[in-house]
């Protein structure tokens, strides 16, 4: 199969992209796990045109917000914040590791998925609204590929949690740490490239090393609660790490006005 099929393919299993078949067994899906950053740059890509399109036509900060959150929400289909739900209602309950698995597996949405998701959107829209510079568009642009490493790095280094799940074809087939190292190129070229050509580069290191730490964080902590990751927990650590990403340029952005002189 040739890589660019292997990248169409791992693009359409976590995005509502129409044009693109979904992979149709677990053949096809494996191996896939190194072109999730890749994947994560294309969302990347989206909410940047959103964000540059509604900033042409003026926008006032509220909708500016709203309208990338959405468009974060709708081109993923929602795949990553229904994982972080059912995620944080089985960790959260605090009961033993067996029923955790099994609430997590469960459809319906309980207090502490429904909070989670809020509270997530929330801290999205949050750290959008706050910031006042053309520089967010960059950082929405490689935030969601950084993410996407941290998950390899969830999938690839922790046990697959289930002895049959969805995501466990994810995890048997991706190699440690060859396929870290493959997924980690499209994300620092295209950080590289940013900070090259004007973009301050103070600003998006910042960003990128919160979401990668975030997102390492948020596995330590669900393997320590469930002794290894499942499809939901992937999830999970991409939707923390974006979060954690955006408040973290956000409070830079803050902390540092004079870093935002300088735009792309």
């Amino acid at each position: 199969m040739s890589i660019l099929r292997k990248f169409t393919l791992a693009l359409s299993y976590v995005t509502t992209c129409p044009f693109l078949r979904k992979p149709s067994s677990d053949a096809e899906i494996a191996g896939l796990a190194c072109y999730l950053p890749a994947a994560g740059l294309v969302v990347g890509g989206v909410l940047l045109l959103c964000w540059r399109s509604l900033l042409f036509v003026g926008a006032p900060p509220a909708v500016l917000a709203t309208g990338s959150v959405i468009a974060w929400i709708a081109f993923t289909g929602g795949i990553h914040l229904d994982g972080l739900m059912d995620a944080a209602d089985g960790i959260l309950s605090h009961r033993s590791r067996d029923r955790m698995l099994e609430i997590m597996q469960d459809s319906r949405t309980g207090t502490f998925g429904a909070v989670s998701g809020m509270l997530l959107i929330l801290s999205k829209f949050s750290g959008l609204i706050s910031v006042q510079t053309e520089l967010v568009g960059w950082a929405l642009l490689v935030i969601p590929a950084w993410a996407r490493w941290a998950e390899v790095i969830a999938i690839g280094c922790y046990p697959y949690a289930r002895e049959q799940g969805m995501g466990k074809i994810w995890h048997e087939s991706t190699a440690v740490p060859g396929d870290l190292f493959k997924a980690l190129a499209v994300p620092l070229i295209a950080t590289v490239l940013l900070c090259t050509f004007g973009c301050c580069w103070q600003l998006l290191v910042i960003a990128c090393s919160a979401t990668v730490f975030s997102g390492i964080l948020a596995s330590i902590y669900m393997n320590s609660q469930i002794q290894g990751q499942t499809g939901d927990t992937y999830g999970a650590v991409v939707e923390i790490a974006e979060a954690v990403g955006i408040m973290a340029f956000a409070a830079a952005v803050s902390a540092a006005p004079s870093l935002t002189a300088t735009p792309l």
